[in-house]
């Protein structure tokens, strides 16, 4: 009997020690990564699909996304990222408000040891060094020059050679995509002295900016004083557009360039309002957070990458109306 006790005991033990290795053995649970996200603004359409996208791309991605709203409020957004780096995130993902004032951040982020990743909009830092792991952009300085060679053809076609007037509802002087976006179009304007603009005045990237900047041009400038109107959003455009349309200035439809390529602006390029409407999408998130996902895994990180520009004119609309259809059966505004 004393042995049938013994032998059962040491059966008890060796399936206990059977479940304590299988105990550990097992492969602890992997931590949920968490990625922060300093955003510029929300007042404009685009700006609310960016922030859409980074938050369905982080969902798809399995990642924690926690963000912040600066409000365009540059010293906000630099309080909003020492909060988010008091959270202890994985990675940092800022959209800048302006170049100059969102430098502070790479150093904010050596300090905390949490790699930066700045996208859409540029600061006046290097990226590949310390944390500041990579910039993902998109060209606006070719954006620049393309809505600058399109007022060039337009001004050539209309006075048969290339002279005329511009009025600039300009975003934010501050933005990095306005100064970028005003060196590519001086590239091409310092080869038509002719070519001149007359005037120009911040908006705020919203429709009502551009509203109230395009009535005070048209109270300036009677009719043949203006003969091209750039602007630096799709919202900033149709202020501008429902501004002349109010004041009867019909000379002046179709000779409007701008950048956004909000399906309102695409509609208003197929309609011949908007000669010329490049599009920089707001799509960022897979391409920003795989970015930080990749980096933290121990692969090499470009230190810039580009997203593509799009460039819709009333010259093809077909195709303008193609991509149109393309958008508005996803659902999509840009």
């Amino acid at each position: 009997m004393n042995f049938k006790r013994i032998a059962l005991a040491l059966c008890i033990v060796l399936v206990i020690a059977s479940f304590a290795g299988c105990a550990k053995t097992a492969e602890p649970a992997a931590k949920e990564r968490v990625i922060a996200y300093a955003q510029a603004e929300l007042v404009n359409a685009w700006r609310v699909t960016n922030q859409k996208d980074m938050e369905s791309q982080a969902a798809a991605l399995g990642v924690k996304l926690i963000s912040a709203d600066a409000n365009q409020d540059p010293s906000k957004q630099l309080a909003d990222v020492e909060s988010l780096l008091a959270q202890k995130p994985d990675a940092l993902i800022v959209a800048p408000l302006e170049s100059e004032a969102l430098v502070p951040v790479v150093q904010m982020a050596n300090d905390a040891g949490v790699p930066l990743f700045i996208i859409d909009r540029t600061i006046n830092a290097e990226p590949g060094t310390g944390m500041y792991i990579s910039e993902i952009t998109q060209s606006h300085k070719a954006s620049g020059k393309i809505l600058a060679e399109s007022a060039v053809a337009l001004l050539t076609a209309k006075y048969g050679e290339p002279k005329g007037n511009v009025v600039h509802v300009q975003g934010m002087a501050g933005a990095s995509p306005v100064i970028d976006a005003n060196e590519g179009w001086a590239e091409v304007m310092a080869q038509y002295p002719n070519i001149k603009e007359v005037a120009v005045a911040d908006a705020g990237f919203t429709k009502q900016g551009g509203m109230t900047v395009m009535q005070d041009f048209l109270q300036r400038f009677p009719v043949g004083q203006i003969d091209i109107v750039r602007s630096d959003y799709s919202d900033m455009t149709m202020g501008a557009l429902d501004a002349i349309k109010a004041a009867g200035r019909t000379e002046l439809l179709g000779f409007v360039v701008g950048e956004g390529g909000h399906i309102k602006a695409i509609e208003a390029v197929i309609a011949g309002e908007i000669a010329t409407e490049t599009q920089t999408p707001p799509y960022f998130g897979a391409k920003a957070i795989q970015s930080a996902l990749d980096y933290l895994d121990g692969k090499t990180i470009e230190t810039r990458q580009q997203v593509d520009v799009k460039v819709f004119s009333a010259t093809d609309k077909a195709a303008a109306q193609t991509y149109l259809d393309g958008i508005k059966a996803a659902g999509l505004e840009f």
